[in-house]
């Protein structure tokens, strides 16, 4: 059974390519010289953007864009053997632009000839995968799959000319594993949600990408730029030094177990209790990855250095300690990299009257829901609507965090002020799921939406009707 494939979604490096691509569009002719049955033209051996101003085509537009964000890397016209070679696995259907590092990176814009096959029965796009193998085709009228081309050994990158143009135009890409790792910012450069990432990460130098087997730092962050390209809280990851590695090795030793815990569930009431019912101990959204073991940072005020300390392949409890010098290493760390302090839940903050809080919820108003989102805010003062608020989040934080986020779209934000001036900002899920983002780095349940949908009445006001 051949596996489909999702085009959107570079977020995990490790699921590196895509799932379902259901394009019920028929297959057409991109209007560019680049889809003519005449050659391609040429593209220059020099790094693209580096040429004079000119006007470029659709095709130069993007070669141009996806390279300016490989870092460190010149690429050059692909040898025409290669070119031929995927032009034989597409039947000839396609002109083809290739590019080359000529050190393990490749990839292959394919834009559909004028001339090439149109399919009568031909519904819906279908690319998948099975053994390793690439295959790209379509669903027929009967919702059958009809396999057009079979690429072993390429990777589907992207669709150039648009996700709803049925087989018009692919980005296919080669590497091996050596060059992914000298250049992590490859298989990001090819979607407009691993490039908004991409500046993400630009924007936060201390940052790392994640490579499987190394140490790090980790924690949970979101904000305006992450929810461009992560419907969750994103795992930022900051690289140890081996220095950093055998200081913190030095520190554990000097750990406090706790005796008798056992299970996950047992540490997670363990904390509850210890904290009490005023404070109570919660995750701070780091954790370290270090010797194949995570050790995730929990505490209050008055026990500020509770470690859950996890086996990081199978993610079984292996104990359950106290070490405030790692909490505390972990914490001048992030904020460090973000600006941030990751610190304790204040399980008090809603006790003290709110001024303001203010929404920004992304809704489809229309009755399909095909159209795109409308951002709809809304900003409250009344003192009624407020002490409503007040205590469905108080009661949220005083409940105890959710363990872990559930894969549900937490991209609109809610920012409170106090009358004191203090400030905070959570972020709501926006399907049906009534779970919040603390700082967009703790996971809390604040009851039913619809008692939230009452008190933004106007922003979220289809969640009333439904």
């Amino acid at each position: 059974m051949i596996k489909p494939l999702n085009l959107f979604v570079p977020a995990a490096l490790a699921a590196v390519m895509l799932s379902t691509v259901s394009c019920a569009k028929a297959p057409l002719s991109i209007g560019s010289e680049s889809a003519s049955s005449s050659p391609p033209a040429a593209v220059p051996d020099m790094p693209l953007g580096t040429e004079p101003v000119q006007n470029l085509s659709p095709l130069e537009e993007y070669l141009s864009l996806v390279e300016s964000y490989i870092d460190d890397v010149i690429f050059r016209t692909a040898d025409e053997e290669d070119v031929k070679q995927l032009s034989d696995k597409l039947q000839g259907h396609y002109e083809i632009t290739g590019r080359t590092d000529g050190g393990g990176l490749e990839y292959y814009v394919a834009v559909r000839r004028e001339d090439a096959p149109v399919y009568d029965d031909y519904d819906s796009l279908n690319v998948g995968e099975l053994d390793a193998q690439l295959y790209v085709g379509y669903y027929d009228q009967n919702s059958d799959p009809v396999v057009l081309y079979e690429l072993g050994g390429y990777s589907l990158l992207d669709m150039p000319f648009g996700y709803d143009t049925g087989l018009d135009s692919f980005c296919f890409g080669k590497y091996d594993a050596d060059a992914l790792t000298e250049n992590p910012s490859f298989l990001y450069a090819f979607s407009h949600s691993g490039r908004d990432m991409l500046d993400f990460m630009k924007s936060r130098p201390e940052l790392s990408f994640y490579q499987e087997g190394q140490s790090y730092i980790q924690f949970y962050y979101q904000d305006e730029s992450t929810i461009k390209f992560y419907s969750e809280p994103y795992t930022c990851s900051i690289a140890l030094t081996g220095a950093e590695q055998e200081e913190l090795r030095q520190k554990l030793e000097t750990s406090k177990t706790e005796e008798g815990i056992r299970s996950f569930q047992e540490a997670m009431t363990f904390m509850r209790k210890k904290g009490g019912t005023k404070d109570g101990i919660y995750s701070t959204g780091a954790s370290l990855l270090l010797d194949g073991r995570r050790y995730k940072s929990f505490g209050n005020s008055e026990f500020p250095g509770y470690l859950m300390i996890l086996d990081e392949e199978t993610g079984d409890l292996l104990s359950l300690e106290y070490n405030e010098d790692i909490c505390q290493f972990l914490r001048e760390k992030v904020k460090a990299a973000i600006g941030l302090d990751y610190g304790y839940v204040d399980s008090g903050w809603f006790k003290t009257p709110l001024k303001s809080a203010s929404i920004a919820f992304p809704e489809y108003m229309g009755i399909s829901g095909a159209e795109e989102a409308q951002l709809r805010t809304q900003t409250i003062e009344d003192r009624t609507k407020l002490e409503a608020l007040e205590k469905l989040m108080d009661q949220a934080l005083n409940n105890g965090e959710v363990y872990g986020f559930s894969a549900c779209p937490y991209v609109a934000p809610i920012d409170f002020v106090r009358e004191d001036g203090e400030t905070l900002r959570i972020f709501v899920a926006t399907d049906s799921c009534d779970s919040m983002a603390y700082e967009g780095r703790i996971s809390f349940e604040y009851g039913r939406q619809a008692d939230l949908a009452a008190i933004f009445d106007e922003a979220m006001v289809k969640r009333l009707e439904e």
